[in-house]
């Protein structure tokens, strides 16, 4: 079979060189830009960013982290034939709310005022320790016929300070912004709350849910002609772990017969823009001329939500669902480390060889393989287990030169034991 090869750009070895960064990865018209940070080519943060001899000098640290990964990306990009005019998603997480004004300032200035459906995310550590962001980008090759079609839907804004589109349409695909319960003046909304005095009368998880369903993401797809029967990806953060049961009720049932493909992160609260807020969610959609194009992937696979679809394959890619090394019974067997018998394999990299055998069984029936990996992203429990992650995965995927990052989240995976969960993209 004929494919396209991937191109990987902006390599660099980490620590002592046995595990390999590829910053940018081309996937026919798409371009995958992540786990970018303010590092140079030893993976250190760079020094003039850094500045260790006068580290509050104007602007604020994240602000010189920020100008360093949008003066990268723009060369990355261009070297993959794109550029920052063709980002449609852009993705942050920050280990402080404080990086993110100073964030935006240098984002704004780099994309000249139009910047890309975005989500943000608090997080508690990053690869590197003295990091204070790490950004993830998606864009389309100047060379691809589609052009980018920002929408506005009635009633779903983004805030004046981030600047970024609430929604995109590109060809094939409609990418939604992380989105909150949030009503027009930025506070959590009426009706995604609790009534007030009240321990029970609803539960907030639900109907903040609900209300984002609702009011937020279909409203959003209906204006840049799609809609949730045509979702493909769902990324979900949770700032209370024991929420994901309640959850994933109001969830499949808004979703009906079809739950697309949805990673779900337990991150610690507060983690979003509105500090009430439990939930984030963001969106990719096939436009609704793409519907005869769409392919769904079931697999008999324990995944984190069920009867959710393994994957969709559209316009060149595959969309999969968060992975984590859980069967029926719980953490597989495979991946349990022995109380008894602790040194004898690291839980991160037992765990990353199960959640890649469930993922080679999805690629497989999408037409696809683990060489194809545009982008895995890894929540990890314990940044510790990064390299034996990696390690997994590098040699599983044939090529020690990964799309991947790391960042840590909350202590609790929702199933004893875990340590990581995996979000995995591909080309088809």
């Amino acid at each position: 079979m004929n494919r396209p090869v991937l191109m990987q750009l902006g390599l660099r070895p980490l620590g002592n060189g046995d595990l390999v960064h590829a910053s940018v990865v081309r996937a026919g018209h798409w371009v995958f830009g992540t786990g970018l940070r303010a590092v140079g080519a030893d993976g250190l943060l760079d020094a003039g960013v850094l500045r260790a001899h006068a580290p509050l000098s104007p602007p604020p640290q994240a602000q010189r982290e920020a100008a360093f990964v949008f003066d990268r990306m723009k060369d990355l990009l261009a070297r993959a034939g794109s550029s920052l005019a063709r980002v449609v998603r852009v993705d942050q997480y920050y280990t402080s709310p404080d990086s993110v004004d100073p964030y935006h300032v240098a984002r704004k200035r780099a994309m000249a005022g139009q910047v890309a459906p975005s989500t943000s995310v608090i997080l508690p550590g990053l690869l590197n320790t003295d990091a204070l962001l790490d950004v993830q980008c998606l864009a389309l090759a100047d060379d691809s016929p589609h052009a980018i079609e920002r929408v506005q839907p009635a009633g779903v804004g983004a805030p004046a300070t981030s600047g970024y589109a609430p929604a995109v349409r590109a060809g094939d695909l409609v990418f939604v912004a992380g989105q909150l319960a949030r009503d027009a003046g930025g506070g959590i909304a009426a009706e995604a709350r609790v009534p007030d005095g009240q321990q029970w009368n609803g539960t907030r998880i639900r109907r903040e849910t609900d209300y984002l369903i609702a009011q937020r993401l279909a409203p959003a797809l209906e204006a840049a002609g799609s809609g949730l029967d045509l979702v493909v990806k769902a990324q979900v953060y949770l700032s209370h772990a024991t929420d994901l049961p309640a959850f994933w009720q109001s969830w499949s049932a808004g979703f009906g017969s079809r739950i697309p493909p949805t990673t779900v992160v337990p991150v610690p609260h507060p983690a979003f823009g509105t500090r009430e807020a439990t939930i984030e969610v963001n969106l990719i959609a096939a436009h609704a001329s793409a519907r005869d194009r769409l392919r769904d992937i079931r697999c008999d696979l324990t995944l984190q939500g069920p009867d959710a679809l393994a994957a969709c394959v559209v316009d060149g890619l595959v969309f999969m669902g968060g992975l984590d090394a859980a069967d029926a019974g719980g953490l597989a067997s495979s991946a349990r480390v022995h109380d008894t018998a602790p040194w004898f394999h690291s839980p991160a990299g037992a765990q990353m060889r199960v959640i890649l055998d469930k993922a080679e069984v999805i690629l497989r029936a999408a037409g696809s393989d683990l060489s194809r990996i545009t982008r895995l992203l890894q929540f990890h429990r314990d940044l510790s287990g990064y390299h034996a992650a990696h390690a997994a995965a590098a040699a599983r995927s044939g090529s020690p030169a990964l799309p991947t990052t790391a960042v840590a989240v909350n202590p609790s995976l929702f199933v004893p034991g875990s340590v990581l969960i995996a979000d995995i993209w591909a080309a088809a």
